[in-house]
């Protein structure tokens, strides 16, 4: 199934409209941008939209405004409760699939340069990947995707979330070309429910249109998979350049 996060300027109509028009299966909104937020959409007429143009939707839940990891438990409280609202959101629309990011673990400017130990969060980030373990439990709904470096105590509770809870994987190959510890993803292809498309060279994220970079996108896609193929390119002409590129590739 192959669609597209919309562009940055396509109201949901619009990016309804250009999936049809361009023979795209669905479209991922994300909720951080305004035009997609849940206190911005009406249920109602998103279900109206959906059934005009026979194009299925699933959801980004908010990055910008989420950090699972944060070390305050006041953030995490009102990040879970945002995704909440997500996931009923996703419910009254008749949504499948809620993607999230576990959130970030901050460094510091000193006088020094930046300064970045992942031993300050230890026990911080044990606790919370603990508190995400309990809350995915019964979320076969969620998908979480591979965003930031996954070694020591995160890479553990990660592995225990994927054994032991429902939930499902959103595999970002771009974020795999430069990230460590991302192979851990590829361990569960079986929760694979999604793959954001997109290029880079290796050195950072950059949301290229496929071929422009150094991702074998290819590669990343399982035997007989049926999940979401998801374009996160943002622009109408990158989506649709990847589409062809992905077309000719994948036969």
């Amino acid at each position: 199934m192959l669609g597209f996060q919309p562009g940055v300027d396509q109201k949901l109509e619009d990016a309804l409209k250009f999936a049809k028009e361009n023979d795209f299966d669905h479209v991922e909104i994300l909720m951080d941008h305004p035009y997609y937020h849940y206190e911005y959409l009406n249920s109602a007429t998103v279900l109206e939209l959906k059934g005009i143009y026979d194009v299925e939707i699933i959801i980004h839940a908010s990055a910008v405004y989420t950090n699972f990891l944060s070390v305050s438990s006041v953030m995490r409280k009102a990040s879970y409760e945002e995704l909440e609202k997500t996931l009923k959101f996703a419910e009254e629309i008749d949504s499948p699939l809620v993607t999230i990011h576990l959130g970030w673990n901050p460094g510091f400017i000193t006088s020094r340069g930046f300064i970045f130990k992942e031993g300050w969060y230890e026990k911080t980030n044990e606790r919370a990947l603990e508190e995400l373990k309990g809350f995915l439990a019964d979320k076969e709904i969620v998908a979480i995707e591979n965003t930031i470096s996954v070694r020591g105590v995160i890479e553990k509770k990660l592995r225990e979330i994927f054994e032991e809870t429902e939930a499902k994987i959103t595999l970002d190959v771009g974020h795999y070309n430069v990230k460590e510890g991302h192979e851990l993803f590829l361990e569960y292809e079986e929760k694979i429910a999604n793959i954001h498309l997109h290029d880079n060279r290796g050195e950072y994220d950059e949301h290229l249109p496929l071929g422009e970079g150094s991702v074998d996108f290819k590669a990343f896609i399982p035997k007989n998979y049926k999940g979401y193929l998801t374009l996160e390119l943002r622009d109408e002409d990158g989506i649709l350049a990847s589409k062809k590129i992905l077309e000719e590739v994948l036969g």
